[in-house]
């Protein structure tokens, strides 16, 4: 006997499936100046651009992030998006983390341009 899913799961699962895919797309968005074959010129700069942490400890929320990001995909994968409660977690997760790859590459962007 197969259970309809509620409309409330649909949601939730359209999102988190949703989240899951612009949080590749983003991240896979980082890779594309090095893929672009710029050459020369992003080599340069790349030389002359520094990016400093003011502390170790500014890497281990995004670190700790991405692990919870990583098992919570996992999570919802294998149970195939059905339990709503772990769905909108990963939306949640997704969220922080595309806020922070944005303010990442827009850093590295303007360290690059200086």
């Amino acid at each position: 006997m197969q259970q309809q899913e509620s409309k409330s799961q649909k949601i939730s699962k359209i999102a988190a499936k949703t989240a899951l895919r612009i949080f590749i797309i983003i991240l896979a968005m980082g890779l594309l100046p090095l893929i672009a074959g710029q050459g020369e010129s992003w080599e340069a700069k790349m030389v002359n651009a520094h990016l400093v942490f003011p502390s170790k400890w500014t890497l281990v929320f995004p670190a700790v992030l991405f692990i919870g990001f990583i098992t919570l995909a996992i999570l919802c994968v294998k149970n195939k998006y059905r339990q709503t409660d772990i769905n909108w977690l990963l939306v949640l997760n997704s969220v922080i983390l595309i806020t922070y790859l944005v303010m990442l590459y827009t850093r590295i962007y303007h360290a690059l341009l200086a």
